[in-house]
């Protein structure tokens, strides 16, 4: 641990705290900005590094990998070691936008609630973008900090919404199982993260669907109705008990993409999600999985002949006896 490191361990909240990504900032804005903010919020975690200086291409594939390793192993190591109380709480990914910033967006996916400065993106007389003055760097930041900005909203719905942990919560669906008729719910869970869908979006058109003990007798009980999601195989996505929540955790010593991962395991838009948490996935009619294909984030594409098989937030899939499909 640095001396910083150790520093910020004193002063820290025994609690659930925010973390920030700080992203796009020259070398000069960037020091100063995140020694004034940890100053300013000392109950919070800032992590991320300098982007380049040219006012061109922000976010190369080396810089995405430099905050992975910053923000990401901080989060799964601290997520990871067995506190009752998992920190970070959330994380918000403050960047500076950019024509390449799909890429930044697309490697995070949807574990972080993104805030973008549109301000520091623009030029001033001189053609230099405004993200090298570090005054009004601060600013900028320190209003996407706000509890009234539009990320910070936008949060506060997401972890109400991911609170109830409940069969009927679309966000908390694997986005690269649950299959949808003409797309994919990774592009509905896009329009999430670029404003084309609110976030109070209940996603209503894709369900839930009332099942009961007839349709599902080994998982229903009696004289009880559950509400899952159900894609277009007519396969249910129930949440697992809290008892079967058995995570495939990794530590903050793995590659950059099993860090990654592990960070979509326990994170949605920002908010976190219990460590374990999983769907259930079943045939709505009660059948076995009947030789269905799950695209594992770690194996790839398999198919399943078992009851049901665990599908977890990032997509990891567990089940008792597959098939690698080719």
């Amino acid at each position: 641990m640095s001396k910083k490191d150790k520093k910020r361990s004193v002063i820290k909240s025994a609690g659930p705290q925010p973390l920030y990504i700080i992203a796009g900032l020259p070398k000069a804005a960037y020091s100063q900005c995140v020694e004034a903010l940890e100053l300013r919020y000392p109950q919070a975690i800032f992590k991320g590094a300098p982007a380049a200086s040219a006012d061109a291409a922000l976010y190369p594939n080396h810089y995405i990998e430099t905050l992975i390793r910053s923000a990401g192993e901080f989060a799964v190591r601290r997520r990871t070691n067995g506190n009752e109380q998992p920190t970070p709480a959330s994380l918000i990914l403050i960047f500076v936008p950019s024509f390449d910033q799909e890429e930044l967006l697309k490697t995070f996916d949807f574990a972080v609630m993104p805030a973008p400065l549109p301000v520091l993106a623009t030029r001033d007389d001189r053609g230099a973008q405004l993200r090298h003055q570090p005054k009004l760097a601060l600013e900028e930041i320190v209003g996407a900090i706000k509890p009234s900005s539009d990320a910070q909203l936008a949060l506060a719905e997401v972890r109400r919404r991911l609170a109830f942990q409940s069969d009927n919560e679309a966000i908390l669906l694997p986005p690269g199982n649950f299959n949808i008729k003409d797309s994919s719910l990774r592009t509905v869970f896009r329009e999430f993260r670029n404003g084309a869908r609110d976030w109070t979006d209940r996603l209503t058109h894709l369900g839930p669907t009332d099942l009961k003990h007839e349709d599902v007798p080994s998982r229903i009980a009696k004289q009880q109705t559950r509400r899952p999601f159900v894609d277009q195989r007519g396969m249910a996505f129930f949440i697992a008990h809290p008892n079967a929540y058995d995570a495939p955790t990794r530590e903050a010593d793995s590659t950059t993409a099993a860090i990654l991962s592990t960070l979509q395991s326990l994170y949605r838009f920002g908010g976190s999600i219990v460590s374990g948490l999983h769907h259930d996935a079943q045939r709505s009619d009660g059948s076995p999985l009947g030789g269905a294909t799950f695209h594992c984030s770690e194996k790839g594409p398999i198919q399943s002949n078992e009851g049901y098989a665990n599908v977890y937030p990032n997509d990891f899939v567990r089940v008792g006896s597959h098939t690698l499909v080719k």
